[in-house]
């Protein structure tokens, strides 16, 4: 017997300026790659877009409410760790 599991291991946040983008298939703001290193770390890579503050914030919050507790970040060429 064979028996699999699957795992989530790269996800995207996409910002939009209206409610359901994602749904509507409008064009986003900003889009940020998650790359899941383990349950409770991601690494963030490849932003595009406008990504200020509050792309940043609202992106910390939502990896916190999935049970991220630690962000891994490159910023002007070094690592950034940040513990949510």
């Amino acid at each position: 017997m064979l028996y699999l599991a699957i795992t989530p291991e790269v996800s995207s946040v996409r910002a939009y300026d209206e409610p359901d983008g994602y749904a509507r298939r409008i064009p986003y703001l900003a889009i940020v790659t998650v790359t899941h290193l383990t349950d409770t770390t991601a690494y963030l890579h490849g932003a595009v877009g406008k990504v200020d503050r509050e792309m940043w914030a609202a992106t910390l919050n939502l990896l916190r409410e999935r049970g991220v507790k630690t962000v891994m970040l490159e910023r002007h060429g070094r690592m950034k760790t940040i513990v949510l």
